[in-house]
């Protein structure tokens, strides 16, 4: 499946990772819309919208090394039922505490979903266009909060909301399962786990390697760590939070206009993404995701006035920290050999978004322009670590195959 020609199973994975990143910000924004839903206390609230990292956490630390103990493939058939429990609780579900709980659920299957996804996806396709193909692959995201919001946006109560998401979730299920029955397993995986006589000789991988030697483990798992929480935590407060905290008529419209201009840049960005330094392009969208959001800090009582200012500075915002969504969720997913890269991959993920959780409730009790200025120092903390990657890191872009570091000890 990573040979250098296209064939079927590379449309097919392609397809299904597609349609499950897709699925996993459409759920993730459910949860921030949801804050609408039912009348509820401060508190609540803040509770609300530090569930999706909560539950997302959960979901990627056991389906991590489930996938690299039963592969690739079977955990995406169990997040699949998972899918048809909870988006059923969702339409059905009444007040506050059964909202919770079935989204909760939901959260676990993206959760667990996501992290196989972005493991599997460096291990299906041509070293030549892995880089783009992930890229564009997690850049479904963004779709997810197109649609997701675009419902919300219409003119209906609640209730039919809630009916409405719940019910695009089931009808898209069928279709989900269909391509993944149509998904072979991992060749990388299958070599790795020692199952080669599973392997298709037509599909086994014949790229000619370079090895290259990576940092030691310790060092990933920091960088990708506060890479990773840097965004969760950045973007969060400010695309996601920042209405149900400040601006609640304006909830929808952020989530919405955030991800259309991340979802177009992102096509731009993901075909770039084999000719560009991955340690570059990390560092670039970090410092300027850092810069525009200590200048929303200091022009808080400008664009108050003057909301026109702030829809400008959120685009480029939105343009600006996808960049850095798509090359730290690709380099810190990236960089592990086979057998361990869901393991990994969910640790890391586990420190983002575990330490973006007190981050996310403790931040709705400050002032706004106090907000905005945590949000800044929290990307700047990530800005470090991509500086720090950039100058003890080694390239893991521009056509470099996975199998590079095969032989590393993570």
């Amino acid at each position: 499946m990573t040979n250098d020609h296209w064939g079927e199973a590379h449309t097919v994975a392609f397809t299904v990772f597609s349609l499950s990143t897709t699925i996993e910000a459409y759920i993730y924004s459910i949860s921030y819309l949801a804050t609408g839903w039912v009348v509820t206390p401060r508190y609540l609230t803040a509770l609300l919208t530090v569930w999706p990292p909560l539950w997302l956490l959960i979901g990627g630390a056991v389906a991590g090394p489930l996938s690299d103990a039963l592969g690739r493939r079977r955990v995406l058939y169990l997040t699949l039922l998972m899918y048809v429990v909870g988006a059923v609780g969702l339409m059905i579900s009444q007040g506050y505490v059964m909202l919770l709980i079935f989204l909760s659920l939901l959260l676990v299957a993206t959760g667990g979903e996501y992290n196989t996804v972005m493991t599997a996806a460096h291990e299906y396709f041509p070293s030549r266009l892995r880089g783009r193909l992930v890229f564009l692959i997690l850049n479904f995201t963004n779709l997810g909060g197109v649609l997701a919001a675009a419902l919300t946006l219409l003119n209906v109560n609640p209730m039919m909301q809630r009916v409405a998401l719940g019910a695009t979730l089931i009808i898209i299920l069928p279709l989900l399962y269909a391509l993944r029955r149509m998904l072979p397993e991992s060749v990388l995986w299958l070599e790795a786990v020692g199952k080669v006589n599973e392997v298709n000789t037509i599909d086994s991988p014949h790229e000619y390697t370079v090895r290259i030697r990576l940092p030691p483990t310790w060092l990933r798992v920091m960088v990708g760590g506060l890479i990773g929480w840097a965004y969760t935590a950045g973007f969060s407060l400010l695309a996601l939070t920042l209405g149900p905290y400040f601006l609640p008529s304006l909830t929808n419209w952020l989530i919405l206009v955030f991800s259309t201009a991340a979802l177009v840049s992102g096509v731009v960005i993901g075909l770039l993404a084999d000719s560009v330094s991955r340690r570059v392009m990390l560092a670039a969208s970090s410092l300027g995701s850092t810069l525009i959001t200590l200048i929303l800090a200091f022009t808080t009582n400008t664009w108050m006035r003057n909301l026109g200012v702030f829809w400008g500075l959120f685009t480029v915002f939105s343009i600006l920290i996808n960049a850095y969504f798509l090359t730290e969720d690709t380099l810190k997913s990236e960089y592990w050999r086979v057998i361990r890269r869901g393991t990994y991959t969910a640790l890391v993920r586990v420190i983002s978004l575990g330490g973006s959780i007190p981050v996310l409730f403790a931040s709705a009790y400050i002032p706004m322009k106090l907000y905005l200025l945590v949000d800044s120092i929290i990307l700047g903390v990530g800005a470090a670590a991509s500086i720090v990657w950039y100058i003890v890191g080694v390239e893991t872009g521009k056509g470099i195959s996975v199998r590079a570091w095969g032989l590393e000890d993570a």
